[in-house]
């Protein structure tokens, strides 16, 4: 059956554009006309009721004009404080005009409806090379062979600071359990979801065929169960014979007309980062006070400098550490010489409460957990002593709970 790949561009006056696409290893045969998107029988996607809540709160609803003049609706996902991921047919699309003209990002309150009090003007916008390249070769619909449709917007406001984000994984796997949400047309300004499974993976694309979703949603994350991004929604296989109401696909062909998703490949990764500044990483250095025993941690090669001229040992890099991410907040307990590491906020304060002094930001938590660092509390510390120890290695961490440390927790997360 013959089958093409279709963005997902909603406009004001709910156009459907068709695409003609190869993929690489799908036996895909270009077909013409105006098709609808991929709804799977029964619909079983859902409203998003807690849209103010993570994951849900770093989902953003996209409005952009296009170099064609025209209004378009798409979906997007925060993944640094004033960054934005969508597909790289929603910044350019050679058929609709090339570069849009504007842009504006809007968040979602907290029963699913977008809030027109939050819009972030889009100040900057790239799409990937690769995307550029392909689709400035055609006049009508989707490029002839796969592409990393990716885009990144760059917003007026810091609103990831308030929301935090997804870390991404170029992991993937067959019947892997995803999920894909974003602002579907037939749902106008509500963000809605479903979760299903991944079918194939064709690089850079992956469908899946049991998780439905229409015009709108181009530029939707599609996550795991960890909450990392593993993936961009970007098209669908035209179901030919859409009768009333459009969009349906039986379920007993839905295995013919999966929707597709360009993958957080290693590379798109990598692409990602270079034109993410926040994204970049950052060394965590560890220096010894051998006067009371005391391990430091700090980004700043300075600081890092400073004390061992004033002699403390350095001990190396603990660590790498997103630019941004979950703070770490450091804290000295005048009594004790001793610094402490929170990331939660709460404890900061309920900590200042007890006499202890904030004194920075000191670093970021990956948001993608990728590395754990764990804290060891020594039970045998006598007054100025210091009782807490953080370190990345498990060989250390179990060394010294053989000589009666405790091992309490991990306490931040490193690249």
């Amino acid at each position: 059956m013959n089958k093409t790949i279709k963005f997902y561009l909603l406009t004001s006056a709910l156009l459907l554009f068709s695409p003609n696409v190869l993929a690489d290893s799908q036996p895909f045969i270009p077909a013409g006309g105006i098709s609808a998107s991929n709804v799977y029988q029964p619909d079983g996607r859902k409203m998003i009721t807690s849209a103010n809540q993570f994951p849900y709160n770093t989902i953003v609803y996209i409005v952009t004009v296009g170099g064609n003049g025209t209004v378009y609706y798409s979906s997007g996902v925060i993944i640094a404080p004033n960054t934005v991921l969508t597909a790289g047919h929603v910044i350019y699309n050679r058929p609709n005009g090339g570069y849009i003209k504007s842009a504006t990002v809007y968040q979602a309150n907290a029963n699913g409806t977008y809030n027109s009090n939050t819009a972030a003007t889009v100040t900057g916008k790239v799409a990937n090379p690769d995307w550029l390249a392909k689709d400035s070769l055609i006049t009508n619909g989707y490029p002839s062979n796969n592409a990393d449709d990716l885009g990144i917007l760059n917003l007026s406001k810091n609103i990831g600071l308030s929301t935090g984000w997804m870390g991404m994984t170029s992991t993937l796997s067959t019947n892997q359990t995803i999920s894909l949400v974003g602002f579907p047309g037939d749902h106008a300004g509500q963000m809605w979801g479903m979760s299903g499974n991944v079918s194939q993976i064709s690089n850079p694309l992956f469908n899946y065929s049991n998780i439905s979703e229409l015009p709108g949603q181009s530029g939707s994350s599609i996550f795991n169960t960890s909450n990392n991004i593993v993936g961009i929604n970007v098209a669908d296989a035209n179901y030919p014979n859409n009768t009333n109401p459009t969009h349906y696909v039986p379920s007993s062909l839905a295995s013919q007309y999966p929707n597709y998703g360009v993958q957080l490949t290693a590379s798109n990764i990598n692409w990602i980062q270079n034109n993410v500044p926040a994204l970049k990483s950052t060394a965590l250095y560890r220096v010894y006070n051998p006067n009371n025993g005391e391990h430091l941690y700090t980004k700043s090669l300075y600081e890092t400098t400073t004390l061992s001229k004033t002699g403390w040992n350095y001990e190396g890099v603990n660590s790498q550490q997103p630019a941004t991410g979950n703070a770490v907040y450091r804290l000295y307990n005048p009594n004790s010489g001793e610094h402490f590491y929170k990331t939660s906020s709460f404890e900061r304060d309920s900590l200042v409460k007890a006499g202890w002094r904030f004194e920075q930001i000191a670093f970021y938590s990956d948001t993608a957990k990728h590395t754990p660092i764990y804290r060891l509390f020594n039970p045998n510390a006598k007054g100025k002593q210091i009782s807490h120890f953080y370190t990345s290695s498990c060989a250390e961490r179990d060394s010294l709970v053989k000589i009666g440390w405790r091992y309490e927790q991990i306490s931040w997360y490193g690249l």
